[in-house]
């Protein structure tokens, strides 16, 4: 292996220039496939670059040869192989890979401050808050990181069993992130509206007949029209209010916003869990929804059942005759076995949009039988 080579991916690694690193990285690979701390920062650095599945590849190859070895090198990266590919399988939305990975570090280093923040913020978004603030209370008693971190973490547990004790409904969740949103909007929509731009247009065209309807992207579900933030009708030009999905605190509970935790709907509303993400972000809200019983029939319920609710959003059937309509839905993902996701831009539709979906869905539970719905970051309990 050249000096060369390596002295390039430290370069690049310091940098934070994945795609130098990692071409840097496979070179060295190339020569000494026996090196676990390439291998491991290799993985690393896809992880970085939203490569999840190549680098759980490469953390199988790590760990691997790591048990083969099982020498003092090995040992001493073992851990480090572990919270990575924890990090890896919670990209994947593979919980439960995640929590066994982060239970393994913490067996042979017990205390180990990051082992066990990952395992409580884990279990918190998995529907396990019980499991997970008993993690973070262990984490804080051991003190074993710095006073920070410990004080950050406590904040959070007395802020989520404040949550609890006080009776807040998770639905106060889904207005603060609407309320944020909805604020952040109409300012750079009021800005803008004076160079004379429009909010909310829809991508339109002329069919065959001569009719004007909605623009639907190759590819996408027939309902999947889109509507632009904001528009210059003069030349066309598009622009987007924000560049990432909005996390927004709800007031008195601040702290909850800084990681996805589950909570759960008051069981007496619906014949099946509901739960509410503390990040739920409402230009971006992922819907999840999973199956009882799976198959091609209830599947394709579930589709028409999303499909109606989101084409009453996108004209207007949540807001006003101008504006609160739903601007963009993604294809459904399959993470897991029976669990479907859709991420909707829900724009300045009014909270109710949620209402009138889990009422749309509980019809739907009837014919079909529904498992678990989770509206915001997290993941589907088992």
């Amino acid at each position: 292996m050249s000096d060369e080579v390596a002295d390039k991916a430290l370069r690049a690694l310091r940098a934070e220039d994945p795609r130098a690193a990692r071409a840097a990285l496979e070179r060295i690979l190339e020569e000494a496939p026996e090196r676990l701390d390439v291998l491991h920062a290799l993985a690393v650095t896809l992880l970085r670059m939203g490569e999840a599945g190549p680098a759980m590849a490469r953390l199988e190859q790590a760990e691997h040869q790591a048990r083969e070895r099982a020498d003092e090198t090995a040992a001493a990266l073992m851990g480090a192989i572990l919270l990575t590919r924890a990090a890896a399988a919670e990209d994947l939305y593979l919980p439960g890979l995640a929590e066994e990975s982060y239970r393994e570090v913490m067996e042979h280093e017990e205390g180990n401050p990051r082992a066990a923040q990952g395992l409580a913020y884990l279990l918190l978004a998995w529907g396990r808050g019980d499991h997970g603030t008993a993690v973070l209370d262990a984490y804080i008693q051991a003190a074993l990181d710095e006073a920070p971190a410990l004080a950050g973490n406590r904040a959070y547990v007395d802020a989520w069993r404040r949550f609890h004790t006080d009776d807040v409904h998770p639905r106060m969740l889904i207005e603060a992130h609407r309320g944020g949103y909805v604020e952040f909007f109409d300012h750079h929509a009021t800005a803008m509206a004076e160079k004379g731009w429009v909010a909310e247009a829809a991508r339109m065209r002329r069919d065959e007949q001569g009719q004007v309807v909605p623009v639907i992207p190759e590819g996408a579900r027939p309902y999947a029209a889109v509507r632009i933030d904001l528009v210059d009708p003069a030349t066309g030009q598009g622009g987007q209010v924000g560049d990432q999905p909005m996390v927004v605190a709800l007031s008195g509970f601040e702290p909850l916003a800084r990681a996805p935790g589950l909570l759960r709907w008051p069981e007496r509303d619906f014949a099946f869990p509901v739960w509410v993400s503390t990040q739920c972000p409402w230009d971006q809200l992922p819907v999840q929804v999973a199956l009882a019983a799976p198959s091609a029939a209830t599947v394709e319920a579930l589709d028409a059942v999303i499909g109606d609710w989101y084409t009453a959003g996108f004209e207007g059937g949540f807001g006003a005759s101008d504006q609160g309509r739903f601007h963009y839905i993604s294809d459904p993902e399959m993470p897991a076995d029976g669990v479907f996701v859709w991420n909707v831009d829900c724009g300045r539709a009014e909270p109710t949009a949620v209402d009138d979906l889990l009422k749309r869905l509980a019809v739907l539970h009837e014919r079909v039988g529904l498992r678990q719905v989770v509206l915001g970051r997290g993941f589907v309990p088992a």
